[in-house]
């Protein structure tokens, strides 16, 4: 597991946890992509575990904006991570 990832486990509840495990994240000029293996899971993430993803990304300098996407297709476009949800 890459260093981001596991920063991103470091904390957040139980279900957010599961998803990013189970999820491939990689960052790309200072756009943290998320790749949840179903596209439901991608879904669940932005609309129940928002919060807990933009909480610990806005932690890492090295992040900007947060991509969500499902099966490799993009869900939810890239968002700055100072945004509060």
């Amino acid at each position: 597991m890459n260093s981001i990832k596991l920063r991103l486990l470091g904390d957040g509840r139980r279900g957010y946890r599961q998803l990013i495990r189970f999820s491939t994240v990689v960052v790309d000029k200072g756009n943290l992509i998320i790749d949840c293996p179903i596209p439901d899971d991608a879904k669940a993430l932005h609309q129940q575990f928002a919060s807990d993803l933009y909480r610990i990304a806005s932690r890492l300098k090295v992040i900007q904006t947060v991509e969500i996407k499902g099966n490799g297709e993009t869900l939810y476009e890239p968002c700055p991570v100072r945004i509060i949800f």
